[in-house]
């Protein structure tokens, strides 16, 4: 039965609405809480590059440390929503807490910039729990064969709540003190909390397992995540696909503001044709991966990343004609539109070949390789570029967007011919 049928709204697709609005509510405020974060940094502290940087790498870093032990405790909890509400509550505290120390005069000096690390920390931390939650959720609210796109709805809502997040911060820094827009943040996280009621799941978790070590369980999980080749390879793909989007970040910037001498205010515009264009490539990267089966789709957002860096090169070095923040701007919604397919691409896979007792586990194996290697990426990427130079720097972009491929060419034969997949 198709959850977009007219006029047949069952409990299931009730369910799938709930989350997906949950997933879209939640963004907003936690893109909120992150944007804030380095505004008020810089604007209340004085805060300085070094710190910026450690405040942004925290979410990130907590996915690199956390995701397989949190994996394992959700295998072990079986209870996806709540532990999203946990996670949603715990941020609305943080963000609420942020503020009353500011309108008690604590976020100062010091004391400020141990309050501002604890929060990033403590959001990070709860994204990781969530995220967990979502992943367990997913294959419990529909049948195997509507996982992908349920993903694929759940990842439509989260872009698009990133990009409505700056928008709405940049409207309510116009009107109020900068510490106190987390209020905001506050309000969308308990809104997601409350509509987390509605999600109802159609099938229970597993049944419990005997008790066995955290250590034994991690390696059972991560030893299945590489168990069966074409989950170990889409894994390695996200990898190095994750690895040169963080390059990209990373360099972008000082190509665009100081390399090719374009104004702030063009920056940004950039950036919204990229949020748009990974709007719509999660709202289609489902019907794509069904039409054209998961080799094909794989190899061309591959592709797509990987013509985005050589137009970043050739403009840095002036040799394409024309405005360079048109070309920039095609790379954007090149980078972001094969981003948000290759996420949706394949992520069905862990729940339809994973023993559900593991799946917390396997799912937080594979979040600590593709999400942890961003921070790795972007220190990294940031070290090169300040030994070598930003433009031959860019040569490790496009040689991570070039290699992203690799283990997509070796998918099993017997499986990159299924269009399900």
């Amino acid at each position: 039965m198709s959850l977009h049928a007219r006029g047949d709204e069952t409990p299931t697709s009730r369910g799938v609405q709930w989350f997906t609005a949950t997933a879209a509510v939640e963004s907003v405020g936690d893109s909120l809480a992150r944007s804030l974060l380095p505004i008020v940094a810089v604007s209340v502290l004085g805060a300085g590059t070094a710190t910026v940087g450690v405040l942004n790498s925290l979410g990130l870093g907590a996915f690199l440390l956390l995701a397989l032990p949190v994996g394992v405790l959700a295998d072990c909890w079986s209870a996806p929503v709540s532990m999203m509400t946990v996670s949603s509550l715990v941020r609305a505290g943080a963000t609420l807490g942020v503020v009353a120390a500011w309108a008690a005069g604590q976020l100062s000096g010091a004391v400020g910039l141990m309050l501002l690390l604890a929060f990033a920390l403590t959001i990070g931390i709860a994204d990781v729990v969530f995220t967990a939650g979502q992943g367990l959720l997913v294959p419990r609210l529909v049948e195997p064969e509507e996982i992908r796109g349920v993903f694929g709805r759940m990842q439509t809502a989260t872009q698009a709540g990133g990009a409505i997040g700056p928008l709405v911060l940049s409207g309510l820094l116009a009107l109020l003190a900068a510490p106190l827009v987390w209020v905001a943040s506050t309000v969308m996280y308990l809104v997601s909390a409350a509509a987390q009621r509605g999600i109802a799941p159609l099938r229970p978790g597993p049944p419990p397992q005997p008790r066995v070590s955290m250590w034994a369980m991690a390696r059972a999980g991560t030893g299945q995540l590489f168990a069966h080749p074409l989950l170990a390879r889409i894994t390695v793909a996200n990898v190095l696909n994750n690895a040169a989007v963080m390059a990209a970040n990373t360099l972008l910037p000082v190509i665009a503001l100081t390399v090719l001498g374009l104004a702030p205010a063009v920056y940004a515009g950039i950036g919204v044709v990229g949020a748009l264009a990974g709007i719509a490539g999660a709202m289609t990267a489902s019907t794509i991966t069904a039409r054209l089966g998961l080799r094909i789709t794989r190899l061309a957002s591959s592709a797509a990343m990987t013509l985005g860096a050589v137009l970043v090169m050739l403009t840095a070095t002036q040799t394409l004609p024309g405005p360079p923040a048109a070309w920039l701007a095609l790379q954007s919604a090149l980078a972001a539109s094969a981003t948000a397919v290759a996420m949706v691409a394949g992520s069905d896979l862990a729940p339809r070949l994973v023993d559900p007792e593991r799946l917390g586990t396997v799912l937080g194996a594979q979040r600590t390789l593709v999400l942890g290697i961003m921070p790795v990426a972007a220190v990294t990427t940031g070290l090169l570029g300040s030994t070598l130079g930003t433009i031959t720097t860019t040569w490790v972009w496009l040689v991570l967007a070039v290699t992203s491929a690799v283990p997509i060419l070796t998918l099993p034969r017997g499986e990159e011919s299924r269009p399900e997949l």
